[in-house]
């Protein structure tokens, strides 16, 4: 399975397993998940779910108000996700994030890892239920009724 990434799904894993900062997005449901690993003497790694940035400019931006006391990150990999939120599992994605966090040896940035996952999948959820529903979306088609 290429999860909409051809082959270079390989190459999105080799970035990430040298990343101190990245961010997921997911443009299906306007959320991201941004982890920053930089090392700080008492600074835990930060694992949050947050609306999706317009720009990566922003999101950096971003980056810096959540964390203060350390610098503007230089660089970030942002991924756009545009399969389900479980598939991160399922491609190898999700197990090379947390490894990247594992590194860090904070055990509570780990469960704010699992905690983020189960967000976004509730998320989700919660889209595709307004999707069947009808709920903020509207018909820009229909079949001419008899």
């Amino acid at each position: 399975m290429d999860f909409g990434y051809g082959s270079g799904v390989d190459g999105v894993f080799k970035f990430i397993s040298n990343a101190e900062v990245m961010a997921v997005f997911f443009p299906k449901f306007g959320q991201s998940i941004v982890v920053d690993v930089r090392p700080k003497e008492g600074i835990t790694p930060l694992v949050r779910v947050v609306p999706m940035a317009r720009s990566i400019a922003d999101r950096l931006r971003t980056i810096k108000r959540m964390r203060p006391d350390l610098p503007r990150p230089q660089d970030i990999i942002a991924v756009p996700w545009v399969g389900y939120v479980e598939a991160m599992k399922t491609s190898g994605l999700w197990g090379k994030i947390v490894s990247r966090i594992e590194e860090t040896g904070y055990a509570d940035a780990l469960e704010a890892a699992d905690r983020a996952f189960e967000e976004l999948t509730r998320m989700e959820r919660r889209e595709l239920a307004q999707l069947i529903m009808g709920d903020q979306y509207e018909t820009l088609w229909a079949r001419p009724t008899k």
